[in-house]
């Protein structure tokens, strides 16, 4: 058993002050009192009077491909993880394409024996011809099937359309990259022959964005299938899911602390060290999207975690790899860009960090809530922690970061996954191979929706 005391609980909707009784991993009690407890506890953390939230689900993070464990591993994914307050993530492909229950298990095998903390791993890319293991994928623990509506991962308009129907029959999610190709086509015909990093960003506008989440909204709304925008990166994308959402279609969206930080002017410090892919915008595109985290129309902050060694970086526009590290930074910066800053109430930085993930990826209320019976998955939030981010003392596999220098609190002092320690006083005491496969959870649920249509 441990007891966590001397904390305010984040608690139905709301912080009170208490003390959490763990047990077997899982929540057994909140109380005022742990002193009744006290002789049955194998450790008693104290949380010095610092908030106490349920840990924090990333749904959109690439953490492990076979080919590319230069980039990132899921020990050190996870650690990075795990040091800021995630205690779940979702790996999402990378370049293999996890399309069959062969290449599932070769990554949830991986992680069995490397992740610190909780893992899904979603499939994809789908397409039309993949589409047919959809069945299997998801009695095998996946919940998230990746589509693009671009290039080069496009699926045709007929396979989406399809594989919405097929995924909806499982109770899973389409989790789009929403860019229209046509209109990236054009974008790249206006700067070709530019060789400089802005280009990239100038190639792909919002309305490409736009453009692709109306086509899969009205696809939603054809099928009543769970569709989630990922990585929305635009005011008028953020306008368009509000739309959505007011006409009725189930509909969900992430956003990610790039997005709501950089802008294509940053591009001219940092070059193709910030290459991503939906582009950087403009200022006026950072507000929207905060607007839209607070009002409820973006649901959750994901990370989008795709790191790479500098010399992938360092190269011409078009050849260097797209993505950021970003794992390790969702809390702190949300909350320090946040709450900090009136953008967000703390109770709308639990519910796009942790709640609202758990409730998109069918973990709730297993996971994303203090309260007895859920799993303990726990963080004492330390908000009186301030610190600049420094590269050197990050977690992840590469040397380098985008948000370096910038000061940023709420960084987690404990972290517990599945009522066991993991980070304590600011340092790892996991070891490689104590993650879960959620999949479990979700095959029980994907075989009762299957037996019981």
């Amino acid at each position: 058993m441990i007891i966590i005391k001397n904390g305010y609980i984040y608690f139905n909707d709301s912080l009170i002050e208490g003390s959490i009784i763990i047990d077997s991993g899982k929540i057994e009690g909140i109380v005022k009192d742990y002193s009744l407890y006290i002789n049955r506890a194998d450790k008693v953390i104290d949380a010095k009077g610092l908030p106490i939230t349920p840990g924090g689900i990333d749904v959109h993070a690439h953490i492990y491909d076979p080919d590319y464990t230069h980039h990132e591993d899921w020990f050190t994914g996870t650690r990075a993880a795990a040091f800021g307050g995630i205690t779940t993530v979702f790996d999402m492909p990378l370049r293999l394409y996890v399309d069959d229950i062969d290449k599932l298990r070769l990554k949830v095998e991986n992680g069995l024996k490397n992740a610190i903390i909780n893992f899904g791993v979603h499939a994809g890319m789908m397409n039309e011809n993949n589409l047919s293991n959809i069945p299997g994928l998801a009695l095998n623990g996946v919940v998230g099937f990746k589509v693009f509506t671009v290039k080069p991962f496009k699926a045709s308009d007929n396979a989406i359309v399809k594989i919405m129907e097929l995924v909806r029959s499982y109770n899973g999610v389409v989790m789009v990259h929403a860019e229209d190709d046509a209109l990236i086509d054009k974008g790249l015909e206006r700067v070709a022959g530019r060789n400089d990093p802005l280009a990239h960003h100038e190639a792909r506008s919002d309305l490409a964005e736009a453009t692709a989440i109306a086509k899969v909204g009205f696809y939603e709304l054809s099928t009543s299938t769970h569709v989630h925008i990922v990585h929305t990166s635009s005011k008028i994308g953020a306008e368009t899911i509000g739309y959505l959402k007011n006409l009725g279609a189930r509909i969900t969206a992430e956003t990610c602390p790039q997005y709501l930080f950089f802008t294509r002017d940053d591009v001219r410090k940092w070059g193709n060290y910030l290459k991503i892919t939906p582009s950087l915008k403009t200022r006026h595109d950072v507000e929207g999207l905060w607007r839209a985290l607070a009002n409820g129309v973006i649901d959750v902050v994901a990370s989008d975690h795709a790191p790479s060694p500098r010399e992938e970086k360092e190269t011409d526009v078009w050849s260097a790899w797209g993505g950021i590290p970003v794992i390790e930074l969702i809390i702190p910066f949300i909350y320090t860009y946040g709450v900090s800053r009136n953008k967000l109430s703390f109770n709308r930085f639990v519910e796009v960090v942790s709640v609202n993930p758990a409730k998109i990826m069918n973990l709730y209320p297993h996971k994303g809530l203090i309260a007895p019976g859920s799993d303990a998955d726990i963080v004492v939030l330390d908000t009186r922690y301030c610190t600049k981010v420094d590269p050197a003392k990050l977690h992840h596999k590469v040397d380098w970061n985008p948000f370096e220098g910038l000061e940023m609190c709420g960084w987690p002092l404990h972290v517990i996954v599945n009522g066991k320690p993991v980070i304590e006083d600011r340092e790892l005491v996991a070891k490689p191979g104590s993650g879960k496969f959620v999949g479990e959870i979700l095959m029980k649920y994907h075989r009762e929706v299957d037996t019981n249509p």
